[in-house]
């Protein structure tokens, strides 16, 4: 039977938009009706799978999400050209949005004013509702097929991961209880289950064990000193055996299909580390903002030492990890970034042109906070001698000579201690 789909939109304006659907998803039943101050009654004539809303300021892609396991909702931004060197933020007004629309219609009685339509109001209302719904992927570009690597050559001999690979999420905790909910909730229904889980918490006051004790397959680990999450992270690396591990923020949330086609791009391309497009959370202003990453975070990197690839987005495998000596753990800011670096000199590492990763934008986390965030001067004397070393490693392998791939600095082990959940 034919997925069959009603696009809220203008149909004038977006014509093209409108033809080029149809010629790129053939299969696809497509109705389209013009936006309506009555939103009651346009709901009332949906009879779809599903509801598509391209509000009047919104540049919609030609695109629709490959994932539609019902119920669903997915973030449509507009096409993007995908950066060659660093993160670039894609403009847009306004963000259009596709849904399942059986649950759109299960909270109709709270969408009767344009303002309510936003995305983010709609997965909040449903979050509160109890109304079971997963974040779908969206590829970032219509014009890129493949991912390319130009992987440099390695003086370590690293293994690639398999389809049946066995991988662990970390998600580092510190007084994150708002959302983390929300965050293992998208790493618990995955469309390739994860093998674990485990929230490692930072030495706060209250561990957050109610509320992992939701989810059965989640483990929970505490610190007794606040280290930063590198130290954490390390230390879970180290304890545990698995072939991969997935990182994500404990205020963070991620699609359904993320770790799927991580691994498939790991598997295809070989690759060691491997990331995902994200879109910025903004909460207050309820909106979403897609960013992009280079595809070739080699070359990316090769070409300028930055921001090739966001951390928490990442699955890397567990070799890498300690053949390079693991996470600068003396670092309590920046360690993704220095770790990037060095596993840039000897790993193969690109990006997935898709939308798998919903990134909190919000006050005091460490990338906003005004002694360790991005505009610190405390976070830029580190990026400055970490954009050195950089430079002298590539320098380096261009003279036929090992790059130095130590940590920067390094702590201790620190000792975990299991809370609830599965021993891993």
């Amino acid at each position: 039977m034919k997925t069959t789909i009603t696009l809220i939109i203008d149909a004038i304006q977006n014509r093209y938009y409108i033809t080029k659907l149809v010629e790129n998803y053939p299969e696809i039943c497509i109705n389209v009706i013009p936006i309506q101050a009555d939103y009651a009654s346009l709901l009332n004539s949906i009879h779809t799978d599903i509801i598509g809303y391209i509000p009047a300021k919104a540049t919609p892609i030609s695109l629709l999400p490959e994932n539609t396991e019902f119920p669903f909702i997915a973030a449509c931004p507009p096409d993007a050209s995908l950066p060659t060197e660093t993160a670039k933020e894609i403009e847009v007004e306004v963000m259009a949005w596709m849904a399942s629309t059986s649950i759109i219609k299960s909270i109709q009685q709270e969408l009767y004013k344009l303002d309510d339509w936003k995305i983010l109001n709609i997965a909040n209302i449903l979050e509160k509702k109890s109304i079971l719904f997963h974040w779908t992927s969206l590829k970032a570009t219509s014009t890129t097929s493949n991912i390319y690597s130009s992987t440099p050559p390695s003086p370590l001999s690293l293994s690639a991961l398999q389809l049946n690979s066995k991988i662990l999420a970390i998600v580092p905790h510190y007084r994150c209880e708002k959302w983390l909910r929300r965050c293992l909730q998208s790493l618990h229904h995955q469309t390739r289950p994860l093998d674990g889980i485990v929230v490692v918490d930072d030495a706060s006051s209250n561990p957050p064990v109610s509320i992992v004790e939701e989810f059965p397959n989640v483990t929970l680990i505490a610190s007794s000193q606040n280290v930063g999450p590198y130290r954490l992270v390390q230390q879970i690396v180290e304890e545990t055996n698995f072939d991969a591990y997935l990182f994500q923020d404990a205020d963070d949330w991620s699609s359904r299909d993320r770790v799927s086609i991580l691994l498939q791009a790991a598997v295809a391309t070989k690759s060691q580390l491997v990331g995902t497009q994200e879109f910025r959370v903004y909460e207050e202003e309820c909106f979403l903002h897609p960013v992009c990453y280079p595809l070739d975070v080699n070359l990316a990197l090769a070409e300028k030492p930055g921001h090739a690839l966001l951390h928490p987005t990442s699955l890397v495998t567990r070799e890498l990890v300690l053949q390079i000596g693991g996470f600068a753990t003396g670092l309590k800011f920046g360690g993704d970034t220095e770790f990037l670096l060095r596993a840039a000199m000897v790993a193969t590492i690109v990006n997935v042109p898709y939308y798998c990763y919903f990134r909190s934008k919000r006050v005091d986390s460490l990338t906003t906070a005004l002694d360790t965030g991005l505009d610190s001067p405390a976070r830029k004397q580190l990026l400055t001698i970490l954009k050195a070393r950089a430079y002298a490693n590539y320098n380096t392998i261009k003279e036929g000579k090992l790059p130095c791939l130590t940590p920067l600095t390094k702590e201790a082990p620190i000792k975990l201690n299991y809370v609830t959940g599965p021993y891993l």
